[in-house]
């Protein structure tokens, strides 16, 4: 398994998890998550799971652009 193969492995794994996040991250704004912090009346910008979206963004946007280098 070659770089390239890694590089395409990364892609796919974190684009998945990028989905998740901004799943979760809906859940928060439709008022359906049950496991959340966040108060009905606060932002939900300032909730863990937004966070964890753009971490997980920003990361698969890193991969794509590593992928792209390959």
């Amino acid at each position: 398994m070659g770089l390239k193969e890694v590089v395409y492995a990364l892609v796919g794994v974190l684009g998945l998890g990028t989905l998740y996040a901004w799943y979760q991250f809906y859940k928060v704004v439709a008022n359906k998550c049950d496991t959340c912090s966040v108060d009905l009346h606060q932002n939900p910008f300032k909730s863990k799971c937004f966070t964890g979206a753009v971490f997980f963004t920003l990361s698969m946007a890193l991969a794509v652009w590593a992928a792209i280098l390959v």
